[in-house]
């Protein structure tokens, strides 16, 4: 299914104008950052969307932050998961399965990985698509906010 791109909150153009979209496992990416650096509470239309990782930003770094950032990663994961399975659900029985690409459905969170470097939390997420293929996705949360890559 494709997905609209997003680069630092704008929707992206191509030369000409035209808007670019989003596929397979970078629609996925893309899809997890939002879900992941996008404030808790914030979105009047879904005020349980979002996570608390921004919050945590500026505050002590301990064996109890470090716990609550991999639940939390964890909870977005398995919120996006179900999400996508129920949509999943939905395109079956409206006979719209084409519309979708292995490579953007989880097909299994394997693990979740949280570290600190000095002022820093890092957190390396393992992914396996229904597409059979290996996707990692590493979360810097530090004093610039939450950024993510892929790989």
């Amino acid at each position: 299914m494709k997905t609209l791109q997003v680069s630092n909150g704008d929707i992206q153009l191509d030369t000409g104008g035209r808007l670019q979209f989003q596929t397979g496992s970078n629609k996925l990416v893309q899809d997890l950052s939002l879900w992941l650096q996008s404030p808790y509470g914030v979105s009047f239309t879904a005020p349980a969307f979002g996570s608390i990782l921004p919050n945590l930003i500026g505050g002590a770094l301990n064996s109890g932050t470090l716990a609550t950032v991999q639940a939390e990663v964890q909870r977005i994961l398995s919120l996006y998961q179900s999400q996508q399975i129920a949509s999943l659900r939905a395109s079956q029985s409206l006979s719209q399965l084409s519309n979708w690409n292995k490579s953007e459905i989880i097909n299994s969170i394997n693990s979740v990985q949280v570290s600190q470097n000095y002022t820093s939390i890092i957190v390396d997420v393992s992914l396996t698509t229904l597409a059979n293929t290996d996707l990692s996705i590493n979360l810097l949360i530090n004093s610039d906010g939450v950024q993510i890559t892929n790989g």
